[in-house]
């Protein structure tokens, strides 16, 4: 028997919030000529009067048969950009993603889903290079401790789901070290070994809440060269020469909860003057 959906409007569709499971809509919806009002994770639907929800359930199949066709006809390049616009879990990027797309399989070689001047393609560009522009940040912004087992791990949090996007770089810094990244903003983590990369989930609430409860959790050697690097940051550092709008600039304070060098700048810094701008 045919399963027939009989709608009268839009519809808002739901999925498991996975990059395979939003390919799995743009399949069905592409396939079933579904008129879409919106696409939202599962996880952060709210629900709005009268509107018409439909849930999708996640097929590998049909999420490699959009991915590969998106490669084919629009290039790696745009299909990356498609996937880091995703990573950005934006508001309403689902949405955005979904009206590109349509603009990508429209064409007759993909050519109209790169037109940065269209309103959806832009959209989609502009969160990509968010967290492109995120995770290049964070490949300085990791700190790393050492466990008493003698592995290493590191906690951030940042606005975008980048942890994927620091593999491959701390994958060849550390290529024989067991280490682990944790997100303490979406409860996952970037786990590496011999066996290659893994990401897991875990729960936040295990998780360090600051520098300075990762430092308590941390080895005695690893304690002495904290302090170190302490020390050092501290050394080459020009009282006269602080500027902490520049240095904001560059290490936005969202950031520092997890930087041992910044644990107590935030209250030092509150008391400086900073000059209006002009």
């Amino acid at each position: 028997m045919v399963d027939v959906h009989l709608h009268a409007g839009p519809e808002v569709l739901l999925y498991d919030g996975s990059f395979e499971g939003f390919l799995t809509v743009v399949f069905e919806a592409t396939r079933d000529r579904i008129e879409v009002d919106r696409i939202v994770a599962k996880a952060n639907h709210e629900a709005r009067l009268f509107e018409q929800v439909r849930w999708i359930e996640l097929k590998t199949e049909f999420a490699e048969r959009v991915w590969n066709g998106l490669v084919q006809r629009a290039g790696k390049d745009v299909a990356a950009m498609v996937h880091g616009a995703f990573l950005s879990e934006m508001p309403g990027i689902e949405t955005a993603l979904w009206n590109h797309l349509k603009l990508v399989f429209s064409g007759a070689n993909g050519s109209l889903g790169k037109n940065v001047l269209d309103v959806h393609v832009h959209t989609v560009y502009a969160a990509a290079q968010k967290v492109q522009h995120e995770a290049h940040r964070f490949l300085g912004f990791v700190r790393f401790s050492k466990a008493p087992d003698g592995s290493l791990y590191s906690v951030i949090a940042p606005d975008h789901n980048i942890l994927e996007r620091l593999g491959p770089h701390f994958s060849a810094r550390f290529p024989n070290e067991t280490w682990m990244i944790a997100d303490s903003r979406r409860g996952i983590c970037l786990r590496h070994d011999r066996g290659g990369l893994q990401i897991l989930s875990v729960d936040t609430k295990l998780l360090p809440k600051d520098a300075e409860e990762v430092a308590r959790i941390g080895s005695p050697q690893d304690a002495r060269f904290r302090d170190l690097w302490k020390t050092y940051y501290d050394s080459v550092n020009i009282a006269q020469r602080a500027n902490p709008r520049l240095m904001a600039s560059h290490l936005p304070r969202k950031y520092w909860r997890y930087l041992p060098e910044r644990q107590g700048s935030r209250q030092i810094l509150s008391h400086h003057k900073e000059e209006p701008i002009a």
